[in-house]
């Protein structure tokens, strides 16, 4: 699959069927999240992945809601900031450098033929407590957000809008 073919064409999924994802398939995911750039390089995120079926559950539990895909995915992934390890003049760029490993992750699973949806953890502090709970995270580990995986077991629905022109603006507002 082309690379902005891929990119045009990816659906959240949230219905996954019991095929397993490999290990290999698991590495190349981790590792496109570990390509995207991050402020001053510092490389200021953490990955816990979970397979088992009574964390996830539980993972789902702690989100709430629209984290239901967790309870039928093969795998998921919690994305973690570590202040430790943040930019110390500018702390709070970990959430931008989550998101963007998060984005590389759903892209290199859709190249893989793997689905997935990300569900938003952080800056609902509710959900942040419950992940950090749930994980007996250290006070400098904060979760940004949780993707399910697994191979789709439903249709891709949906069309993203088309190219909205007015949201453009050269040179100037």
């Amino acid at each position: 699959m082309e690379l902005v073919e891929g990119i045009l064409n990816r659906r959240s999924i949230r219905q996954f069927t019991d095929r397993h994802i490999a290990d290999e398939e698991l590495y190349t995911i981790l590792r496109a999240a570990m390509t995207g750039p991050t402020c001053a390089n510092t490389r200021d995120w953490s990955f816990l992945v979970v397979r088992d079926k009574e964390m996830l559950n539980k993972m789902a539990d702690a989100n709430g809601g629209p984290a239901e895909p967790l309870r039928h995915c093969d795998l998921g992934i919690l994305i973690l900031g570590d202040l430790e390890r943040a930019f110390p003049y500018a702390k709070d760029y970990w959430v931008i450098d989550g998101a963007i490993a998060g984005q590389n992750m759903i892209l290199a699973a859709e190249g893989l033929g793997i689905g997935s949806v990300w569900l938003g953890t952080w800056p609902q502090m509710d959900r942040v407590e419950n992940q950090r709970t749930l994980f007996s995270l250290p006070d400098s580990v904060i979760p940004h957000s949780v993707i399910a995986f697994g191979y789709p077991a439903e249709e891709k629905n949906g069309a993203h809008p088309d190219y909205e022109e007015n949201r453009v603006h050269f040179e100037k507002w």
